[in-house]
């Protein structure tokens, strides 16, 4: 079993390491430091404004954003469908996988808190007059709490009533209480508690893999549910074969049709567009992200980074669009010239970019009013839709043929 997470975890990690260069590349990693240094900046001098007398909303704030963060990471199994047939032999030593399981997750998660904890340590410090012994201790409070909800994950390997809305209201429950008593009480008392949970937690594991038997199905789906979240967000930035967009009929957006039957490829395009739900969903993903960053912004160089970025973004996404019916073999039958094809497919996009453009710019001028340097936003980012659709999408085309 050892040997088995190994090499999975090894070809796990290599798939993240292949995926992560195009998640990280040179405009998006731009893009992000020009955002963590402006909200850096206002953090800094937020903490700076705060007064010496604790504020009645500082702690339930921090409480609520420490709840938060034990969300953030999932029990990583690796588990796949063939597992339920060829690993069942080895039922009774899935205790020990889900442990080398629950070790990488909780260093992942531990990691993660830790990041955390030190971007929120100048208002801790600052707002709540603490020391670095205490932040050390809710540090440690955090990591007992995230072990414990992972814990409550690999239980429900073994014991289905573990999946009870009740009893994960009740855990839920019991975490922002501990973490209200570190910040209210003692944050010694409330570490010791959340100690003494992550002891029965593993009591109770170790007790049901004893005498339950190994829930395969529901495990391969809780992971397969994992892999799709990260999968998703990858595929923001690039294509990923493991997602499989859903096609729907969607009656409704018919009227986005071309009303014209002379061009069939843009036909083609803009239906497929609407239907599959890989390219609709992540231009409304995207789109949706890009109004809440915007309609939070107070900034007008960071409104424009954020539009840039983003037509950026949905535009180099639609670029996978243009081979969707390179399988089909009725379309090399029409009596249309390839030309055609590269030329509907840049009337699509751009019509999709100019809606990005309208829609982001309007908001901006929302939140923002409208001011004289206000017009550089959209002429600038108007321009970036002819070089996207002109030399960006040629280079891709060349490439891919």
């Amino acid at each position: 079993m050892n040997e088995i997470w190994n090499k999975r975890l090894k070809a796990y990690q290599s798939t993240l390491l292949r995926y992560s260069k195009y998640v990280f590349n040179d405009h998006f990693v731009l893009a992000l430091l020009f955002f963590v240094g402006g909200l850096g900046l206002a953090y800094s001098n937020f903490v700076k404004a705060l007064p010496l007398n604790i504020l009645w909303w500082e702690k339930p704030i921090l409480i609520v954003i420490l709840f938060l963060l034990l969300k953030v990471g999932k029990l990583t199994s690796l588990l796949v469908e063939a597992d339920s047939v060829f690993l069942l032999p080895k039922d009774y030593e899935m205790k020990g996988f889900l442990q080398l399981a629950l070790k990488h997750s909780s260093l992942i998660a531990s990691v993660i808190q830790l990041g955390f904890i030190v971007v929120l340590s100048p208002f801790i410090l600052q707002g709540l007059h603490w020391s670095l012994l205490k932040l050390f201790l809710l540090f440690l409070a955090l990591c007992f709490l995230k072990i414990m909800d992972l814990i409550q994950i690999m239980l429900g390997a073994y014991i289905e009533h573990s999946e009870k809305l009740w009893i994960k209201i009740l855990c839920q429950l019991s975490q922002l209480i501990i973490l209200s008593l570190c910040i209210y009480v003692n944050v010694f008392i409330g570490t010791f508690i959340a100690f003494i949970c992550l002891v029965i937690a593993k009591y109770y594991f170790n007790s049901a893999s004893k005498v339950h038997i190994f829930r395969w199905n529901d495990m391969i789906k809780f992971e397969k549910e994992r892999l799709m979240v990260l999968y998703r967000f990858i595929n923001l930035f690039t294509d990923v074969p493991q997602i499989v967009g859903q096609t729907k009929r969607r009656k409704i957006f018919d009227f986005m049709l071309p009303k014209t039957k002379n061009d069939p490829y843009l036909y083609l395009y803009s239906r497929s567009f609407i239907r599959q739900s890989g390219f609709s969903g992540m231009f409304v993903r995207l789109l949706c992200l890009a109004s809440i960053i915007i309609l939070f912004s107070t900034n007008l160089i960071f409104s424009f980074l954020i539009i840039c970025m983003f037509i950026y973004l949905i535009g180099f996404q639609l670029f996978g669009l243009y081979f969707t019916f390179d399988d089909n073999v009725f379309i090399y039958i029409y009596p249309v010239s390839e030309s055609q094809k590269k030329v509907a497919f840049v009337k699509l996009i751009r019509k999709m970019l100019y809606g990005v453009w309208a829609i982001l710019n309007v908001l901006a001028v929302i939140k923002l009013g409208f001011k004289a340097s206000f017009l550089l936003i959209p002429f600038v980012s108007f321009v970036e839709i002819y070089v996207i659709v002109g030399y960006l999408l040629t280079n891709y085309l060349k490439k891919k043929a």
